[in-house]
Order: structure tokens, then C-alpha cells, then sequence
């Protein structure tokens, strides 16, 4: 390589660092203005643990945290005040803002009353693992409720029909139940759902006159479908039993009668005949 041909290289090897330095201070200036830039914040309630539907917020379950101005959305509780003493409409989790529409208006009480709108009534089933869908039934979820009863074997036999439909579970729990004959307890799970009145009255007496089964819904098919129901016979036609009587049959009675009488002897009248010397007897008929 010549001496001119060294200072060449030398000459673009120096551009090209000038170049990248450059480059790189100004990329270092822009990150260092925005980070420099204040970022805008406020609080806003949050929880720290799981408050139930229908539970009260207590400050300890609660607290506040900064959070920049434009993540928040409207209607979001800022003050440990506002959210104090607030029914839960439905459940809240850790790490979520409280939010006034999820909060039913102050003064009102807690429970479960406070989750039940107006003109509908909350009844609670006792179920079992089977029944509730293998326990994967839970509050806000929707279903249907089937009736199992037995009836007239000229009617069908057992049936099953749909009663109600889009019905929505409020509450899951378990009750103590003593069982006759046992001195022990057991617990028994159950499920209330909101009804209307006359769909309470349906339910109770499906409930006492045969078995009930949940069946678990999607969130978004609240559609009705109108059912005849199914019986065993329709079912199984093998499990429908006939049974023949034999054909009557006409069997003439044999009236005793008296015998008739048989006609009476004839009666014969003897007369003597005297032909001369000769005597001879003669039978005559009477």
C-alpha cells in the first residue's frame, strides 16, 4: 500500500467515527429528554386482596396507589372515603381499581339482598357435584334447570323436561345438613339463583316432587329453546312393557234343569169274554 492510499483509509475512517459519534450523541440527548419529562399522576383506590359480592370494603382490604392521569378511567374511586363501608355489587380481585359502578349506592346493606334487582327473588338448591356440573358452577354464570319426575306408566313413565331456562347463579356455598339416623353432620353445597316469583314457585315444586340438574350455559347464549321433554318410553321403547291379557272366551253355561216328568203307565182294564164254553180275558185300555 502506497502513502497516499494509507492516508485515504485514514481520512474515511475518520469521517465515518465522526459520523457515529454524532449519531449517538443525539440519540443519548433524546432519551435524556424524555426521561427527564414529568409524567403526570394521581391516586386512585385499588385492592389488595378479594372482596366478595355483597361484602363491605374495609380500608384494610383497600389502598391507594399513583397512577398516571390518562390510565385512568371515569368513574374510579381517588379517595379511601369515597370506597369506605361500599357494598360490592360483584366480586373485585387484587390489583383492581375500584370502580364506582361496581359499587351499589351508599347506605344500602350488605349481603345478599343487595344482589337481588327488584322483582326478582334468590332461591337456594341443594345440589351435589353432579347436579352443579361438577361444581364448576359459579356466581354470574348462567343455566338451565331440568326436572326429572316419575308419572303415569300410561303417560310415559319417568320424564324429563326443561322448567326453566337463562336462569343466573347469585351465590355458591355449602350448608350443614344432619342426616337422619347419623349422629354426624355432613356439608352439602348449594346454589342460589335469581328467579321471578312464579319461576320460584316452579322450581320448589319440581324440586320436592322429583330431581333437578343444572346444565352450565355460554356467557353470551341466553336464548330460549322451547322443549317437549322425553320420557323413558320415547327414550328406550324396550323399556315400555305391554301386557297382553288373554282373549275372554264365551263359555255357555250349562243350566240344571229339572227332568221332564216321563209320561205316566198306560192303564189297562181287564174284561172277561164268554164264547160258549170258552173263556177268554181281554186287556182294554183306560
Amino acid at each position: 500500500m502506497t502513502k497516499r492510499a494509507g492516508m485515504l483509509v485514514l481520512a474515511v475512517a475518520l469521517f465515518s467515527g465522526l459520523i457515529c459519534s454524532a449519531t449517538v450523541m443525539k440519540y443519548v440527548n433524546q432519551v435524556s429528554e424524555t426521561t427527564v419529562a414529568p409524567v403526570e399522576t394521581t391516586p386512585v383506590l385499588v385492592t389488595k386482596v378479594s372482596v366478595p359480592a355483597g361484602g363491605s370494603i374495609l380500608n384494610s382490604q383497600v389502598e391507594l396507589v399513583q397512577r398516571p392521569v390518562d390510565s385512568i378511567p371515569e368513574g374510579a374511586i381517588r379517595t379511601l372515603e369515597q370506597g369506605e363501608g361500599r357494598v360490592v355489587r360483584t366480586t373485585l380481585y387484587p390489583g383492581e381499581m375500584v370502580m364506582e359502578e361496581r359499587l351499589i349506592k351508599r347506605g344500602s346493606m350488605g349481603g345478599l339482598p343487595s344482589l337481588i334487582p327488584k322483582g326478582m327473588r334468590a332461591i337456594t338448591l341443594k345440589v351435589d357435584d353432579t347436579i352443579s356440573v361438577s361444581g364448576f358452577v359459579r356466581p354470574g354464570h348462567f343455566v338451565d334447570v331440568l326436572t326429572t319426575v316419575d308419572i303415569d306408566d300410561s303417560l310415559g313413565g319417568t320424564i324429563t323436561k326443561t322448567i326453566l331456562q337463562s336462569v343466573q347463579v347469585v351465590a355458591t356455598g355449602r350448608e350443614i345438613e344432619n342426616v337422619e339416623g347419623e349422629e354426624n353432620t355432613k356439608l352439602v353445597p348449594t346454589v342460589t339463583v335469581l328467579v321471578t316469583l312464579d319461576q320460584a314457585e316452579r322450581l320448589a315444586l319440581a324440586t320436592n316432587a322429583g330431581s333437578i340438574r343444572l346444565v352450565l350455559r355460554n356467557h353470551e347464549d341466553l336464548n330460549e329453546t322451547p322443549t317437549e321433554g322425553v320420557t323413558l318410553s320415547s327414550l328406550i321403547p324396550q323399556s315400555k312393557r305391554h301386557v297382553e291379557l288373554p282373549m275372554p272366551v264365551l263359555v255357555e253355561e250349562e243350566i240344571e234343569t229339572e227332568p221332564e216328568p216321563a209320561p205316566p203307565a198306560p192303564q189297562f182294564h181287564v174284561v172277561e169274554v164268554y164264547r160258549g164254553t170258552q173263556r177268554s180275558e181281554v186287556a182294554l185300555q183306560e
